[in-house]
């Protein structure tokens, strides 16, 4: 069967292999491909993490099924930059939100209004597809120029026009 195996940034490559192959094996074949090593490979299909040692028939994977790589950083790396980071941690999200609608409302309207945000939040989660995280992540992660907003000018003059000259040499 023929293997479609996607990384986040839209690179992919098309293998073929058989329905009888390990998920390790294929992580070999993927690493020899794409040139990401094993240990650093999720591999996903319909949005479910592969295990090593399963077949890909395991998975009912047809033939043309496509294959997602999420590459998590090795731990050395990753140790290194949370390392590099001076000062305090950062607090979670939730936390402070928590704060902020403390100072807006009494103790218990603000639990039961962060209690339904972290409700609807995860609702949320559930219902986003790998399509459309992988676009978010195509969308976050290619470096565009950004497009800085226009000035406010004078009513009918554009921000990116000079100064414009009259007949007779005169500006406007």
């Amino acid at each position: 069967m023929f293997l479609t195996v996607k990384l986040l940034l839209g690179h992919r490559c098309h293998l073929e292999v058989s329905g009888k192959e390990s998920v390790a094996m294929l992580k070999k074949l993927v690493s020899k491909r794409l040139q990401i090593p094993e240990e650093q490979q999720h591999l996903l299909f319909r949005g479910q993490l592969m295990d090593d040692d399963k077949c890909l028939s395991d998975y009912c994977s047809g033939p043309h099924a496509s294959i997602n790589v999420v590459i998590r950083p090795l731990e050395k790396a990753a140790e290194k930059a949370r390392q590099a980071k001076p000062g305090p941690s950062p607090q979670p999200l939730w936390h402070q939100l928590g704060q902020v609608l403390a100072k807006h409302f009494e103790p218990r309207d603000a639990k039961a209004v962060l209690r339904l945000l972290r409700q609807e939040h995860e609702q949320r989660l559930q219902r986003v597809s790998l399509e459309a995280l992988e676009q978010l992540a195509r969308y976050l992660l290619t470096e565009e120029p950004r497009v800085e907003p226009a000035r406010e000018t004078e009513p009918g003059v554009l921000a990116s026009e000079g100064p414009t000259v009259h007949e007779g040499g005169g500006k406007g």
